[in-house]
């Protein structure tokens, strides 16, 4: 397969980590885990969770990776952030999915009646494109920006762009958000610890 980082030009980093991350392999931040293959991706934090890093950030888009056909699938409806018009669907448990990578199984042909745009691969008629990749590849290589507008704002994204701006100090610099200590999870998986404070014991009275 070709990589991903090579052939999907122009792609924001959470797009090109969908399409070159091997999913279902374990996770490394809970190898002592049963059922640790990194099934989910984060799309904020451009990186895979197993289970065991769940729940994440709230307001981070957190997708589901599926297997189908032993390829690695996303449902359209919850692939919010691309514009999947033109690839082609497969219904899965009553779910709408697509292919993230291109496909290889079947010859290829460009002489098809209806072949993918990207790599020639044959196609029902109605579609344009095997997989998620090959409609990024060949946006990517367009020079008339197709690429970005398949692109949409994300949650967080619009989120930023409703808050007000941080106020500035006296040396003209915005002040930054300060932290929560219950941000939860990181895409390690590993819980903030809050350190407490023990309280001092107390001195007996004085005979």
């Amino acid at each position: 397969m070709q990589p991903a980082a090579a052939a999907v030009r122009g792609a924001p980093q959470w797009l090109r980590g969908l399409l070159s991350e091997e999913f279902f392999d374990a996770c490394a931040a809970h190898p002592g885990e049963r059922k640790n293959d990194k099934n989910h991706f984060c799309v904020d934090c451009a990186a895979a969770l197993c289970r065991h890093c769940l729940p994440h950030q709230p307001a981070h888009d957190v997708l589901q990776i599926w297997k189908y056909a032993s390829c690695f699938v996303v449902r359209v409806d919850d692939l919010r952030l691309f514009d999947c018009a033109g690839i082609q669907s497969h219904t899965v448990s009553d779910h709408e999915v697509v292919f993230l990578n291109e496909r290889t199984a079947r010859k290829r042909s460009a002489s098809a009646e209806n072949p993918c745009a990207a790599c020639a691969r044959p196609l029902p008629s109605g579609h344009d494109f095997c997989s998620l990749f090959c409609k990024v590849k060949h946006l990517g290589e367009g020079e008339h920006g197709g690429l970005r507008r398949a692109l949409r704002v994300s949650r967080r994204q619009q989120q930023e762009d409703q808050e007000p701006a941080a106020p500035e100090t006296q040396s003209g610099k915005r002040r930054q958000p300060s932290s929560s200590p219950d941000a939860g999870p990181s895409c390690g998986g590993s819980f903030r610890k809050r350190s407490r404070k023990q309280p001092e014991p107390e001195r007996a009275p004085l005979c």
